[in-house]
């Protein structure tokens, strides 16, 4: 093909990409007002879907152009579509870097959102709690300052999501963090169920060997609190048991949510995200 033809081309394909970026508006305007009429508040964010289209994409995913690039475009569309229907905004932690917090905001929720920062993880869970629908960002911290995980609860703010969602090398807004929002009820088929929980002495040093990551930690003169991902198919006694094996069961341990479980973006998108670090010794 001539140069020419190929030009002529490229216009014609983003003829085509225009029209079903105005045709998929239309339709998500549908869901919205179908959702109305039954009595549903619109949402920005539904994470289970979310993860099952993103999974979707990453296996049919080809070429040169950089993953990175198709799922930033796909999470600024949902947002920008969803957001004419859905009054959000989304509060940021702001103990984290806020230049990096605002570069993982903007690439997961768009342009189209207000963002709210806040004074730290504990005003965020606050002002999502507060809230009719709005969202939470929180940076993932090893050793928290303090344990705003405690300020979770089910008739409140939950861990819905964990970010980034696909693991890529060298990836743009690859702060590590957790979306934090409300939802009608726990929601039990969670790839990864998060659980808040504490105990009066030393934090069990080997709870990764029994399947348990440590999201985060606080250690103080009454014990530690920790901010525990393990597998969403065990039972909270499940969970106490494996403390148990690892050193010691919690004196407090209660699910504060789940999220879909981030894949490799590298490899195959069936494989599911292991943390490197180390498991912090009490």
């Amino acid at each position: 093909m001539s140069l020419d033809d190929l030009r002529t081309r490229v216009d014609e394909i983003d003829a085509r990409i225009h029209t079903a970026l105005m045709e998929r508006a239309q339709a998500e305007a549908g869901i919205q007002a179908a959702g109305r009429a039954a009595g549903a508040a619109p949402a920005l964010f539904q994470p289970e879907r979310d993860a099952d289209l993103m999974r979707q994409m990453v296996e049919r995913h080809q070429g040169d152009l950089p993953l990175a690039t198709v799922e930033h475009i796909w999470r600024d569309l949902i947002c920008a579509c969803t957001s004419l229907q859905a009054d959000t905004a989304v509060h940021l932690d702001g103990s984290a870097d806020l230049i990096e917090m605002l570069d993982l905001a903007r690439f997961y929720f768009g342009f189209s959102v207000e963002l709210v920062p806040g004074s730290d993880a504990a005003d965020v869970v606050g002002a999502v709690t507060a809230s009719a629908g709005d969202l939470g960002l929180v940076a993932l911290i090893d050793r928290a300052e303090l344990p705003w995980w405690r300020g979770l609860s089910e008739s409140g703010a939950l861990v819905r999501a964990r970010l980034p969602f696909v693991i890529l090398d060298e990836r743009p807004a690859d702060l590590p963090a957790l979306v934090l929002a409300k939802a009608d009820s726990m929601i039990d088929n969670a790839d990864i169920a998060v659980y808040d929980a504490r105990w009066s002495d030393l934090l069990p040093g080997n709870l990764m060997d029994e399947g348990i990551e440590v999201l985060s930690f606080f250690r103080s003169a009454a014990g530690v609190d920790a901010l525990l991902a393990i597998s969403g198919e065990l039972t909270e006694e499940d969970v106490r048991a494996a403390c148990l094996a690892a050193g010691a069961a919690p004196e407090v341990l209660r699910r504060v949510g789940g999220y879909a479980a981030p894949i490799d973006g590298n490899g195959d998108p069936d494989d599911t995200f292991a943390a490197e670090d180390e498991e912090p010794q009490g």
